[in-house]
């Protein structure tokens, strides 16, 4: 059980100021706060947080997950049921629009209204909570844009009139596909399941990002092809947002050479450039290659055209997309290792918010203060649904993938412990440079003479050799004892001499 901790603490005293807001499990959220992984995939850490899973966490989540599925039902359902009037009403060619009648529609209606004000309850107290930090989340983009438009799809429902029009089925379109986006992500929190998910994103990320920079590659070819082309009455070329949208298509691979390239160029050898056919024998033999569609679409200028286009399947399809792919999948093992450093902080936000959310009574009632771990304890056997629930589902913490961000974070620590020795022997070797060449320049301005300077080269004799001893031993004395000696010699000098 961790202790909580109050957000505002009186410096002098130590007194928590405010009591009503205690934060739960601080000291994991001060390891994803710090980034410590090692602490984080430490196995007391995740037995607590294993604790808190078993406690409360998997039945929150099973029933977030069930209750979401139901409303995906009837989101299918609905859209399901609106098409098939439409269809019905095309087939019986009615001049107004389709009129809602269906019994099924408006029981989904409402199913679907009423999850949306429940939703919309739950993301106003997380919008209280988090403030500005809950638009940074993606899941919640997606869950305000899903609300929005399940809710422009079921407002002619409950209209007057009741009449289909075409913008319900755009939003229509537009639910289905953010509904199942939805149940995509909210995936990535469960074990098995959920490391994929978040390796998608990461991959999605970081593809977003290459492509936005490489968006002016984009603009540029979709330029210059409009510019090309859009005189040869080419409708992928027509206009400038249709002809980005055609260079994009390009990028992925669908150049249509043959059709957009190849034969406007050879019908200009017997059709004029307008497209007007000419007199020669072999125009209708010529003309039935071509379909009645593209019979006026021609190259204005065709050698530019060739010319650009080789560049394009250069840079783009061929250098453009081999990076892409390479980005994406050349460092998979540290996608998935990030993938598993982010589940385990995300499950440490999860249950940070739950026990946020819930009574205060509730937590205290499901925690415990220590857990008893009996490794070689025999458990009975499960049955095949319960086993499914919990290998794919319910257990969120495999030793494989915290082994595995363990070794990870080992190997990082060593590299960067070894890059620091590295770099502090560097500047060991740089200032031992330094001051050996400041001892240099000193020895030189002050005209010192070494020991090493004053001996000859060559080898010495026996009397030098002497010499230069007692040269040493009488620069080891003081300046006293110098001058002592110098003036016994000169004493000794002056009595041998009378």
């Amino acid at each position: 059980q961790c202790v909580r901790i109050y957000p505002e603490i009186n410096e002098k005293t130590g007194d928590a100021t405010a009591i009503s807001k205690p934060i739960p499990l601080p000291a994991l959220n001060a390891m994803v706060a710090h980034d410590r992984v090692e602490l984080l995939a430490h196995p007391l850490s995740q037995k607590y947080l294993e604790m808190k899973w078993n406690a409360y966490g998997k039945y929150f989540h099973m029933s977030h997950l069930l209750f979401y599925s139901v409303f995906l039902v009837f989101i299918t359902l609905y859209s399901y049921e609106l098409m098939r009037l439409w269809r019905e009403s095309e087939h019986k060619k009615e001049s107004t629009a389709p009129h809602i009648n269906s019994p099924i529609l408006f029981i989904c209606g409402t199913a679907i209204l009423t999850y949306i004000l429940i939703s919309i309850v739950v993301q106003s107290v997380q919008i209280y909570q988090q403030k500005w930090h809950y638009l940074f989340d993606p899941t919640n983009i997606v869950a305000t844009l899903l609300f929005f438009s399940a809710t422009v799809m079921i407002v002619p429902l409950f209209t007057t009139g009741r009449y289909m029009t075409e913008c319900q089925i755009s939003f229509t379109s537009l639910t289905v596909f953010l509904s199942w986006l939805t149940l995509l992500l909210n995936l990535q929190r469960f074990d098995q399941v959920g490391i994929y998910v978040v390796m998608f994103l990461e991959i999605l990320q970081t593809l977003i990002k290459v492509l936005i920079v490489f968006s002016i590659l984009i603009v540029a070819f979709g330029l210059a092809f409009y510019i090309l082309l859009s005189r040869g009455d080419h409708l992928s070329f027509k206009t400038v947002p249709m002809s980005l949208l055609r260079t994009f298509t390009m990028m992925l691979g669908e150049i249509d050479f043959i059709g957009t390239y190849v034969q406007p160029y050879f019908r200009e050898e017997v059709d004029d450039p307008l497209g007007n056919p000419t007199n020669s024998p072999d125009t209708n033999r010529t003309g039935n290659a071509f379909s009645e569609a593209t019979k006026h679409v021609y190259l204005p200028f065709p050698m530019p055209a060739f010319v650009m286009l080789g560049i394009f399947m250069i840079l783009m399809p061929i250098l453009l997309m081999n990076l892409l792919i390479g980005l994406a999948v050349g460092d998979i093992e540290s996608v998935r290792r990030n993938a598993q450093l982010k589940r385990l902080a995300m499950q440490v936000v999860l249950h940070t918010e739950l026990e946020r959310n819930l009574p205060r009574f509730l937590v205290d009632k499901v925690d415990k203060m220590e857990i008893y771990e009996y490794p070689n304890e025999c458990k009975g056997k499960l049955g095949f649904l319960d086993f499914v629930i919990r290998k794919w589902f319910c257990n969120p913490f495999t030793e494989d993938a915290i082994d595995m961000v363990l070794e990870n974070n080992k190997n990082d620590i060593f590299s960067e412990e070894i890059d620091k020795l590295k770099h502090k022997l560097n500047n060991i070797q740089t200032h031992l440079d330094h001051q050996f060449m400041f001892l240099r320049l000193i020895v030189h301005k002050m005209d010192i003479k070494t020991e090493s300077d004053e001996r000859d080269e060559g080898i010495p004799t026996v009397k030098q050799e002497r010499q230069y001893a007692a040269l040493t031993a009488y620069r080891t004395f003081s300046p006293i004892v110098r001058q002592r000696l110098s003036t016994t010699k000169t004493i000794n000098k002056s009595k041998s001499s009378l």
